[in-house]
Parts: structure tokens; sequence; C-alpha cells
């Protein structure tokens, strides 16, 4: 958006040809996943960064890895009949957290043991997809002996104690750092000489319209952790896609060719910024409610539009994650370039359905371009 705005003569641009200290950038390696598949390599760590890792300890200078996911893993499910831990209070499956032997939901903070069989038939479990815990665990095995530090929210929740553990990272030399977005921003750190990104796919299939933006923001900001000191950088990225567009942009920043083809996949979609995008979101505990009061959102809203022009109504449709602690959740999206008439239209239907008796108990909320 910024970019865009800057292109219209909105906002004044200025472009920084160099990085702050005059130092090349990393240079960058991206990894095919794939193929460390079809080697017998089914680890979170490629050939290649484990190399660059043991080169780097040799070395005695430091490595940052990126997972944008904390926990060990992702779900817990039977190989035999398929059931997989869900948490009763939302429509997510349960994280394991091997620190604490737990599953645990990561949006209304249920908690649970893992049995030791499947509840359901007795099978074996699986332990599938990784997070932070998992990739530390991994590193650990691959250099037994060499301290691993590891940030998440998981490790960082007492007050301070984000400041204290870079600190130790810095003061202490610690060879490794594995972390979620914490690690991907902010950092100046002169000893490391070496990023990995352990799984660049993560955020790039999310189904939102800025998946594109935030997996090249995400890339760019974390390689630029490495190589601010006196000593050249590298960065490995491992993808399951490595001839994604947007990962190899993001592989040797070219913000320009990126734009271009993010704009254009933006004109495709009617998304902003090129118009604006109002979601209007029912929610409440019964689920044939809140479909019923965003059914009656859309057809006011598709009223609204034909009556203003040049604007659209889609939906209803449930959220990715439709129930949260025991709330359902759907929402109707309204886009346009006639944004005065728009915030009319739907302050009028978030009105006549709030006093309407039928959908008492439901909430109805309103938001401009919202962040999911």
């Amino acid at each position: 958006a910024s970019m865009y705005a800057a292109k219209k003569g909105t906002y004044s641009y200025f472009e920084l040809k160099e990085r702050y200290n005059e130092k090349e950038l990393p240079a960058v390696e991206i990894v095919d996943m794939k193929r460390e598949l079809r080697r017998g390599n089914s680890s979170d760590i490629s050939s290649y960064l484990r190399d660059e890792l043991q080169r780097n300890i040799d070395r005695g200078e430091q490595s940052i890895l990126f997972i944008n996911r904390r926990g060990a893993n992702k779900l817990v499910s039977c190989g035999e009949c398929g059931y997989t831990y869900r948490c009763p209070n939302c429509s997510v499956s349960l994280t394991y957290h091997s620190a604490k032997k737990r599953l645990m939901c990561h949006y209304c903070g249920y908690s649970r043991r893992v049995d030791s069989a499947c509840p359901s038939c007795g099978g074996e479990l699986k332990f599938i997809g990784s997070g932070t815990q998992r990739v530390e665990e991994e590193l650990h095995e691959l250099f037994p002996g060499i301290e691993v530090l590891r940030m998440d929210t998981d490790t960082v929740t007492p007050v301070g104690s984000h400041e204290k553990l870079l600190d130790e990272f810095r003061d202490r030399n610690i060879p490794i750092m594995v972390g979620t977005q914490m690690v991907t921003k902010g950092l100046n750190f002169e000893n490391v000489t070496l990023v990995g990104v352990i799984s660049a796919d993560q955020s790039l299939y999310s189904g939102d319209y800025r998946a594109g933006e935030r997996t090249f923001s995400l890339i760019t900001q974390v390689v630029g952790r490495s190589g601010r000191g006196s000593k050249s950088g590298r960065a490995v990225i491992q993808t399951y896609t490595p001839e994604n567009q947007t990962i190899r942009q993001a592989a040797v920043q070219d913000y320009e060719d990126f734009y271009a083809s993010e704009i254009e996949l933006r004109r495709l979609q009617k998304a902003p910024p090129l118009l604006d995008r109002y979601t209007v979101t029912a929610s409440g505990q019964s689920e044939e409610q809140v479909e019923w009061a965003s059914r009656y959102l859309f057809d006011l809203l598709s009223l609204s539009a034909r009556e203003i022009g040049s604007t659209s109504v889609l939906g209803p449709a449930p959220l990715p994650v439709y129930r949260v602690n025991n709330r359902y959740r759907y929402r109707v999206h309204m886009s346009g370039n006639q944004s005065a008439a728009i915030r009319r239209a739907i302050s009028a239907a978030i009105i006549s359905c709030s006093t309407d008796k039928r959908f008492r108990g439901v909430t109805i909320f309103a938001d401009h371009d919202p962040g999911d």
C-alpha cells in the first residue's frame, strides 16, 4: 500500500540503494526440500543448511534460524485411523509442546496431556509438522554439546525476558538462535553471519491476499540479519516450491519486481490498495443463528451496493478458523472505491441486524482492510 501511494504521488519515495554499513547483501542459497526428501532426509534441517551451520560453529560465528510456528509439532495424529486431537472450543488442531509434554490451543489456551496411544483405536500416534521446539530438538541431535537459544512466546513471556535472551545471545556468543517473527527484524549482531529460513512456504499459502507480501517482507527482513558486521553474510532459504516467484524475488531483495507482480495480482483480485475492502463479521454461540445473520447482512449490503455502483459484495463465508472459544464466526466482504457511501451502508446494516430480535446473542462488527 505504501509503494502504491508513492507511485500515485501521495507519498514521497526515497530509495536506499546501499545497506547502512555499505556491506553487500548476504549471498542467498535456495534449497529444494523435495530433493532432500528424495535423498532420505525428512528432518527440518537440509544437508546444505547443516553444513553451513557446522562451518559457522567451527569459525566461532553465530547463526539465526527462523520458523514461523512455535511448539514442537503442528498436530498429533493416529497413523492407523487418522484421529487428530482438536480443541473442544475452537475449530483447530491442538499443537504439541514437548517442553510441557502437553497439547495446547494457541487461540483459547486450552491444554491437555497427550495419550500414550490413540484414544480412538489404540494405534500409534504420529507427531506431524514442526515448530520452534522441534527445530531446537533437531539441532541438539545434529550438534551435540552445542548451545541453542530458542526465542518465541513460550520463552519470552516474563517481563524483560526478551531483552535478556538477546543480551545472552550476544554476550555469551551462543552459536545458534532459533525463533519466530521475533528474530526477523530490529536485531543487529555483528557476529551473525548465517541466517536460515526453515520453511519459506509456511506463510505463502494462507489464503489471504497479502500472503505474498507478508512472505516477501519476512524473508527479506530475516535475511538482512546476516552480515551486519565486518564479516560477509550468507542466507539459506528452505522451500518445497523453489520456483515460486515471491521466494525468488525475496532472495535477491528485488522490491520493484515484487511490487510490479503483486500489484497486478491485486488488480485481478480487486483487492487493496486498488479498492477499499470492508469486512462485516457476525459472531455468536449458535452457528445457525450466526449464518442466518450473515445472510441477512449480505442481502442488505448487496442492495446498497447496487445503489452505490462499482461496489461488490462477497459471502457470507466462515472465517478460516470459524470457531474460537465456542463462538462461531462468519463474514461478508464489501469492496469498492466509494468509501463514504460504503461506510454508511455498513453502519445501517449493522444497526438493522443488531436491533433485530431474531439475532439476539449475535455480535456484529466491521473492519476496514482486516488483518486476516
